[in-house]
Order: C-alpha cells, then sequence, then structure tokens
C-alpha cells in the first residue's frame, strides 16, 4: 500500500500545480476502481493452482480533452492520463504483489441520456512481480523477471448520479510480460468485472462542430530509423536434460536499420510498407551442450543480415501515434528450434518534432509470443502533401 499512497501524493501534488499552470483544474478526472476476477491458466504452471482469483485496485488521474486540437476532435474528445493499480492475489501470495504505472486512453462509443459505454486502454510499467526461481524451488513459468510491461484493455458502461460522479461496471482484460527481456516469460493474464467511481469536479461538454476539422491536410513520408533490442533465449536442443536448469540460455542483441513509406488515407490513419536490415546475434549463434554444460559458438563465418519486407498501419493521435505491422525475413534459413520466418509488432511512436522521431513497442512471432523489446529512433526524410 505504501506505493499507492506515495503515487496518491504524487498525484495530489500535480493537480495543485496545475492551478497555475497551462491545465486547466476543471478538465482534471480521478477515478478509482475495484476488480474480483481470475488468472487464466495458461501455463502448466498456473493449472496446478486450486484457487486463481486475484482483486484489484486502481486509481486514475486523467484529463477531459475539449476539441481544442483536431486530433481531439476526430477521436470524439477522449480521456487521457495516468493511473496506478496493484494486484491482490488473496490465496497464491506466493505471486507476489505487481503494482503498475501507466498511461491511460478513454474514449466513449456512445451516450444514451445518463448512460454511456466507453472502451478503454492502458499501457505501462509494473514492478515486484516474484519471478521464476528453481534455486528458491519458485516454478511459475508465467514471468521471468521482477519488472514487465502492463497492457490492460477493456469496456463498460457509466451512468451519471449527479453533476459531479459516474458509476461504471467494466469487463477488464490485463497482461504482464517482459516481452522476452528474460525466459521463462509464458505471461501473465487476468480478466475480471470491475466497478469504479468517477469523480468531475467540473462536467465539461465538448461542444461539436458542424464544420469538419481545420488541417484536412494528407501527406506521403519516407522514413529511415534504426532499431535495437535485447532477448534472453534458453536451449532446447540435445543434451538439455543434462543442465542443472532447464531454461539455461544466453542474451542477444538485435539491431538494424528500416526504410518506410507511409501514405495518409484519412486525419487518424495511414497505411505503407517498408524494408529492413536485421542483425541478430540469436541467428548468428548455436548453443551445445559439453559435459552438463552450455556453449554457445558462431554460426556463420561471417555475421548473416537478415533482410525483411513490412506492410504497416498508423493509427495517429496528434503527436502519437499506434503503429501495427507485419514482416517476413527473406531467404532465412530456418534450424529446428528458430523463431518463425514470419513476425508481428506493436509500439507507440511519439514525433518529437515535425521531421524526428522515437518509438518504443513488442517484436513477437505465431501472433502471440514475444520476441524482443524494440526501440527506434527515426527522422523523415521526405514529407509531400497529397493534391
Amino acid at each position: 500500500m505504501k506505493h499507492f499512497y506515495l503515487f496518491f501524493l504524487v498525484a495530489v501534488f500535480f493537480c495543485k500545480a496545475q492551478k497555475n499552470d497551462s491545465l486547466p483544474q476543471r478538465t482534471l478526472i480521478y477515478s478509482a476502481g475495484v476488480e474480483y476476477g481470475t488468472v487464466l491458466p495458461t501455463n502448466i504452471a498456473l493449472q496446478d493452482y486450486k484457487n486463481r482469483n486475484y482483486s484489484g485496485y486502481s486509481f486514475q488521474l486523467m484529463k477531459q480533452t475539449t476539441g481544442n486540437n483536431d486530433w481531439e476532435k476526430n477521436f470524439s474528445y477522449p480521456q487521457y492520463g495516468i493511473g496506478f493499480f496493484a494486484f491482490d492475489f488473496i490465496k497464491n501470495r506466493e505471486m507476489s504483489s505487481p503494482f503498475a504505472i501507466y498511461g491511460i486512453y478513454n474514449a466513449k462509443i456512445k451516450q444514451w441520456g445518463k448512460l454511456k459505454w466507453f472502451h478503454t486502454v492502458n499501457f505501462g510499467i509494473s514492478f515486484n512481480a516474484r519471478p521464476f526461481n528453481e534455486d528458491e524451488k519458485y516454478y511459475n513459468i508465467s514471468l521471468g523477471s521482477r519488472t514487465n510491461m502492463f497492457i490492460s484493455m477493456g469496456t463498460g458502461m457509466y451512468y451519471e448520479l449527479g453533476k459531479h460522479f459516474d458509476i461504471g461496471l467494466n469487463f477488464k482484460f490485463n497482461h504482464l510480460s517482459n516481452g522476452g527481456l528474460k525466459i521463462p516469460n509464458k505471461g501473465l493474464n487476468t480478466i475480471a468485472p470491475q466497478l469504479s467511481l468517477t469523480y468531475y469536479p467540473e462536467r465539461i461538454i465538448a461542444e461539436k462542430s458542424d464544420t469538419a476539422a481545420v488541417d484536412d491536410k494528407k501527406y506521403t513520408s519516407l522514413e529511415v530509423s534504426v532499431f535495437g533490442g535485447r532477448k534472453n533465449v534458453f536451449y532446447r536442443g540435445e543434451g538439455a536434460g543434462e543442465l542443472k536448469n532447464y531454461y539455461s540460455g544466453f542474451n542477444y542483441s538485435v539491431y538494424g536499420t528500416e526504410v518506410l513509406y507511409m501514405r495518409q488515407y484519412s486525419r487518424k490513419s495511414a497505411y505503407g510498407i517498408g524494408v529492413g536490415i536485421t542483425m541478430d546475434d540469436h541467428y548468428n549463434h548455436e548453443m551445445y551442450v559439453s559435459d552438463s554444460t552450455l556453449y554457445q559458438k558462431k554460426r556463420f563465418s561471417a555475421d548473416q543480415p537478415l533482410l525483411s519486407i513490412m506492410p504497416s498501419y498508423r493509427l495517429m493521435m496528434g503527436r502519437l501515434s499506434v503503429n501495427l505491422g507485419a514482416g517476413y525475413y527473406l531467404a532465412k534459413k530456418q534450424r529446428k528450434y528458430d523463431n518463425s520466418i514470419f513476425f508481428q509488432r506493436i509500439a507507440l511512436l511519439y514525433q518529437i518534432t515535425d521531421r524526428l522521431f522515437a518509438s518504443f513497442g513488442i517484436n513477437a512471432y505465431n501472433m502471440h509470443v514475444a520476441n524482443y523489446l524494440e526501440w527506434k529512433l527515426g527522422y523523415i526524410f521526405i514529407r509531400k502533401k497529397i493534391k
């Protein structure tokens, strides 16, 4: 609970500071929620738990957009902010008590009088998980590290109780994963109904305009970026049973460069295609067992780059965007335990300047297995208005 109190004090200080700052006090929203649900038995370790129930507690500080920026109008005046979430695994205390700090995006889908339908997406970092540890005889393979990514999605109905309060009933999905930084990393997934109470110091009703957004320009762009990441890979080949630790392996670096052509087809969205060159140390090495000890050696006489082709989609919200993409490694030489030649990615991109951008996301394969966390820095060399 000490982390909850710390976050609450920070939030109060933040609110006080806004009185004389650029963020009007009347646009702030406070929300608290409690949920009771179950951990999904997505791996063998979790299937052995007789009681997988958990409870969760959240506090959120958000801003109600009012349409001052065009993207706010395009996305129907969403809410955004920061939040704190704490897990309590009740009868499974050995799983520790993870907590998360995250960013929030709430958007209204429909409203019928005082009844409103919202959906929400949260993305952040969680701390204090208990990871897999054979020395301590803790064999839950859901998480391999104490620090993980926290992703939460939900949808629900809210009812206006009066001038200042909404009561909400939501259905939520929560996910913890370290993105392949440390194996094992099967992921921890939970589902639950959530009861929430939201406080509006002043309920703002955005003034919707009958005219289209002012900025209706669309662009094509040519972007060049560099990226990098780290991943932990364990040995699964001949002689693995001789090793003391089943998840014995090595850490590998992944880095490269990409060129991407994007074409905007609406104020919200763009699509494109790109090519990339990736240097994957895991691909360029192989592991083997000798005398019950794990070693690695170079696979090729010289490191082999991987050439890929990648269709992409971008959802744009002002300077912040969500990138979705898939890719295919051309001429990749497959081994028995290599990852698929197809990969998928999802990332958050922030436009630092009109030309410079940075992004952070997940590179995955088989549509659900995290390969590594990807950090990217890029520059838009060509940007042309579509006539």
